[in-house]
Formats: structure tokens, sequence, C-alpha cells
């Protein structure tokens, strides 16, 4: 006599069964039955968000795959994959001329930027961390912007509080060398501040946005 399935407590099957799979996107928990996924779907589907301004990483431990240009190459998916979207934002490269268009664009982002007075060039404001060692943590930044930016983006980051020791040589690799003193932001704003010499190297090769240059800046924090 044939038992039952049903009654023996075994799971039902079919050739058919489609089994959940759960995943995390911006530490949200969604859920999905299907295999493979695209990163343009996962940015539209489930991070609502426009894949054309943004692109998709998979976050492994400290391990990160990004998938920018990839948006049409499918994902295999199993359960518990994790994936943060980045924006490379939407601003046009006409509407960022000098420092003044950098300030538009920040704004544009959700910023607060201000000028020092007295350095029409240098602009700051408070940025949250949001990955990396110092995530949660809101720091200032502060970027001294060229007049003709956006051919000529800033050197780097100047930043406060000091995240890492005064060490001014290049023969250390990120986060460790080019970390120099910033007296400028440092009398003009007040507290203790550093300047990172980190230039966004394919800035030829890009969007030439204030958030292409902003993405830059959050893969420094990512490698702190």
């Amino acid at each position: 006599m044939m038992e039952n399935q049903e009654t023996t407590g075994e799971p039902h099957k079919t050739k058919n069964h489609e089994q959940e799979i759960h995943f995390i996107v911006d530490g949200e928990e969604y859920e999905t039955t299907k295999g493979k996924l695209t990163p343009n779907e996962i940015i539209r589907e489930f991070g609502k968000r426009d894949p054309s301004t943004n692109y998709l990483l998979e976050i492994n431990g400290n391990h990160k795959v990004s998938f920018q240009g990839k948006g049409d190459e499918e994902i295999k998916m199993h359960d518990r994959m994790s994936f943060q979207i980045v924006s490379i934002g939407p601003t046009p490269v006409s509407d960022c001329i000098g420092p003044t268009g950098f300030v538009e664009g920040l704004r544009a982002l959700g910023y607060e930027p201000q000028i020092l007075r007295g350095h029409p060039d240098h602009i700051f404001f408070n940025y949250p961390v949001e990955i990396g060692r110092c995530i949660g943590q809101t720091v200032r930044l502060g970027f001294v912007v060229p007049q003709d930016f956006p051919n000529i983006p800033p050197g780097g980051p100047h930043v406060s509080p000091r995240i890492q020791a005064i060490y001014p040589r290049n023969d250390k690799p990120h986060p460790g060398g080019g970390v120099h003193q910033s007296p400028t932001f440092q009398q003009g704003v007040g507290g203790e501040w550093q300047y990172w010499s980190r230039p966004c190297q394919d800035w030829g090769q890009r969007k030439r946005t204030v958030a292409t240059y902003m993405a830059h800046v959050w893969r420094l924090w990512e490698t702190q």
C-alpha cells in the first residue's frame, strides 16, 4: 500500500515548485521566486530607483562586487545575498560649472553645503558615512573646487575630524598614505581637519558630474 505523501509529514513538491529566495537590498529584506535577476531589475523592482542613475553592488562580508555598466547581466540568486544601490546621479554636466555648480550639485543630492568665508572655492558640509568602519558617523567634508569644474574635479576630500594619522608620503596604499594637514579649513571652520590626496583617476572616462565625484568619495569611505 502506497503512503499518502500528505500524511507522512514530507513536503509536497512538484516539478513546478518555486522556492522563495530571500535577499537584502539597502538593508531591507525582500523575496523572489526567480532564480536569476539582473542588477537593473533589482534596482528598479526592489530598490524603487532608476537604473540610469544608480548601479548595484553585491556585498559578501568584506568583498564587494560592482555591477556598474553590467545592468543587464543576470545574477544567479541564492538565499541571504546582500546588495547596495549606489547613486551616480542625474545632474547634467552643463549644470555643474565651477564652485557654484558644485554647490548646486551637492544640494541636488540632499547635502547642505556652505562656502568658506573669504575662500569662494572652498566648500564644506556635513556628511553621514554610509559604509566602511566609520559607518553611522557624521563627519564634515570639504573640497577645493577648481573654477573649470567639471573638466577638472577636486583633488580629494578634506575631512574633519581626523580619521587617519598625518602621513604626507604616498608610499603607503589608501588609507594610510597621502594624508596631509588642512590648515585653511581648520582655521576657517574650526576643529581638526586633514586632507586626503585621493584624485578621481578615471574622471575622464566617466560622466563628469557632482554625483559621480561623490560616488568616488563613497568608495574612499568603503576602504577605510
